[in-house]
């Protein structure tokens, strides 16, 4: 038995080895089967009696490793073979692995690690055994057994208890990932297999359409293919930038708006070869030709996504035909008829994922969607008699609404509020349930949620800057008061830093010109609010109030510090007798500083709505909230939240209800 270290520090193994991200080790273990001519690569994962993860196992049927080679393959990171080999040993496939680093991968998948491997050697097949521990990873032992009669291949077995593997090697999510990171190989080299957990990953069984374009070469630019696969589920978005040989190197986001659509972009250009290490930062190039290839794919992703949205508009048209509840017979005579037909078309598929499911709500539904665009609401009423048991108080009631207001009017003010109801739902899913709240962070979800649910903090109010310096809260409150920009409009916190708002909105009463503005400050779920955080709150109100450009136009300010909870010291700063429940203090004469709880603001948000809600008879569940979630704010929907089962669309196929926690204060009658 030999025993060897690789040459480098622990802490630089711990950095390659991601021990965070188990999907990233076993997507590294696979290429590293496939780059070893394997033909079935079979990923299986032993659960507990507790459903924990006890070991996972990944082995396939590849060339092995000789066992001469063996130490060359562990005493060192980086510096692979593969990187001067292009092409496989036996099949002359298309390599992946160029860095050396994919065996400290698995670490990231238990706290020990064995490669159990036979390849073919000098005397014949000799199996050798390679056992390392998470604990030190520079350390391996690599035990010859000698010659044997067992088939060429290595399996790689982990185990020993990783915090939260059970719920990162989520089987749904897990092939998921595989299908899009393996979609191009396999598609490939289609004598090629992959199974996870028993289960085959199959793109084309998860494929809904695909597409391929080529991007014309230019004097110094060479062509370039942009292959696009949707899915029937839901994916990451990702735009895979892959060498000429169709292997990934890196992910960027589409950076492309496509409603509806679940999909991942192939970008594969020889160019990309030249730097592989700098494509990450390939969005920061304003003229290279690898960001011009890039921009050039994400307009042809554009103008494809045009194109499938009016292929899926005949489609659903076609569905409903076949379904007999489309509201047109035969084809249109008229030019007015085609006009009209063309705007019922437009409008049905697009709202198409909330039509009622049954067929007689379906067929009503689309029935008064046509009448209500024709511009004949006197119709309506019959329609609701002949789908719907209306009492004949109902009926008047609605005769006498459509008097006031269309039926489109209507339709619009029912859904935003049940939006709004949902969106609540949502928020204290992402605030309140146990698993999400460990991940909701405040700038890559709870920020970018809230900028487009700016009526949360009050309908008075409007969004004028989001995670922006201060500097540009001055310029947006000069600018709402229409006064001349100064020469310098440079704003600096006291210690002469430059401090970044969450959010600014502005609400301008129009009698008195004088502006009010509410800068809002948001903590993630899991920070308990303290002195520290009031005094990031109290900084910003004293830069504003002290600075003479802000003092010379008349305003009113508000400074919310937000969070889900605080502690004792600063709860008792906002129960001053002299104060209204949640202010803080004030700064100033115009500055007054405020520390609310996200169960009191979304409690006020319900409260507001409590009328409506009662009127529409609506009762938001997790599902319909879920569901919101993901078709309004699928980018900053945390992992654990997004859907896990097969069935429908993403943006409308959510997990099971959860169990959460609700906020103090929270009234179940509005929850549902």
């Amino acid at each position: 038995m030999d025993n060897i270290t690789l040459r480098v520090e622990q802490d630089h193994v711990e950095g390659v080895a991601k021990l965070g991200d188990p999907v990233g080790a076993v997507i590294e273990l696979v290429w590293n089967a496939l780059d070893a001519d394997s033909t079935a690569v079979r990923v299986e994962v032993e659960r507990n009696e507790l459903g924990g993860v006890a070991k996972v196992t990944v082995s396939d049927d590849g060339h092995g490793m000789p066992a001469e080679a063996c130490q060359s393959y562990f005493d060192k990171l980086g510096g692979s073979w593969k990187r001067s080999s292009l092409v496989s040993i036996n099949k002359r496939r298309a390599m992946h692995g160029r860095n050396g680093q994919g065996r400290v991968r698995a670490f990231a998948l238990g706290q020990r690690v064995r490669w159990i491997t036979v390849g073919e050697g000098v005397d014949g097949k000799v199996k050798t055994v390679i056992d390392a521990g998470r604990s030190a990873m520079r350390d391996y032992s690599i035990d010859t057994l000698g010659p044997t009669v067992e088939d060429l291949g290595t399996t790689v077995e982990a185990w020993g208890a990783v915090p939260n593997l059970d719920r990162l090697l989520n089987t749904t999510r897990v092939i998921s990932t595989l299908t899009t990171e393996f979609a191009l190989y396999l598609e490939t080299y289609p004598d090629s297999s992959i199974t996870f957990d028993g289960i085959p990953v199959d793109p084309g069984q998860v494929q809904t359409h695909s597409a391929v374009y080529t991007i014309e070469a230019t004097a110094d630019m060479p062509e370039a293919e942009l292959r696009v696969i949707e899915w029937r589920k839901g994916v990451t978005r990702e735009l895979a930038l892959c060498d000429s040989r169709r292997m990934p190197l890196v992910k960027l986001r589409p950076e492309i708006q496509a409603p509806g659509f679940n999909f991942t972009a192939y970008l594969s250009w020889q160019g990309f070869e030249d730097r592989p290490q700098d494509l990450v930062f390939v969005d920061w190039e304003e003229d290279s030709p690898a960001a011009n290839v890039v921009e050039l794919a994400r307009q042809r992703l554009r103008e494809h996504f045009r194109s499938r949205v009016d292929d899926r508009r005949r489609e659903q048209v076609m569905e409903w035909r076949r379904e007999d509840v489309y509201p047109y017979e035969g084809e249109p005579a008229q030019p007015t008829e085609v006009t009209e037909r063309e705007a019922f078309d437009t409008v049905a598929t697009t709202i198409a994922k909330h039509i009622p499911k049954s067929r007689n709500a379906k067929r009503a539904t689309l029935g008064l969607l046509k009448e209500t665009l024709a511009a004949k609401p006197d119709h309506t009423p019959q329609i609701l008699e002949r789908f719907f048991s209306l009492s004949r108080q109902e009926k008047e009631e609605l005769g006498l609404l459509l008097q006031r207001t269309s039926l489109t009017s209507l339709i619009r003010t029912s859904t935003e509020v049940t939006d709004r109801l949902d969106f609540l739902r949502a928020l204290e899913l992402l605030l309140f349930d146990t698993e999400a709240r460990k991940v909701t962070r405040e700038r890559d979800q709870l920020h970018k949620i809230l900028e487009n649910e700016a009526w949360v903090f009050g309908e008075e109010y409007s969004l004028m800057v989001s995670e922006r310096g201060l500097s540009e809260v001055l310029r947006k409150h000069l600018g709402a008061l229409r006064s001349p920009e100064p020469t310098n409009t440079s704003v600096r916190l006291p210690d002469g830093s430059v401090g970044r708002v969450d959010l600014m909105l502005s609400k301008t009463t129009v009698w008195a010109q004088k502006p009010s503005h509410l800068v809002v400050e948001l903590k993630r779920p899991n920070v308990r609010l303290g002195m520290e955080e009031f005094g990031q709150l109290v900084k910003y109100a004293t830069t504003v109030t002290n600075d003479e450009r802000f003092k010379a136009t008349q305003a009113n300010w508000d400074f919310w510090l937000v969070g889900n909870s605080m502690d004792d010291s600063l709860r008792s700063l906002t129960r001053q007798p002299h104060l209204p429940p949640g202010q803080a203090g004030t700064v100033g004469t115009t500055a007054r500083l405020w520390v609310r709880e996200w169960s009191e603001v979304i409690q006020e948000c319900k409260q507001r709505l409590h009328f409506y809600r009662d009127r529409l008879d609506y009762q938001s569940t997790d599902e319909h909230a879920l569901e919101y979630l993901v078709r309004k704010h699928a980018d900053a929907t945390p992992t654990v939240l997004m859907p896990e089962d097969d069935a429908g669309e993403v943006s409308t196929t959510v997990p099971a209800p959860r169990a959460v926690t609700p906020p103090i204060g929270a009234q179940t009658e509005i929850e549902g």
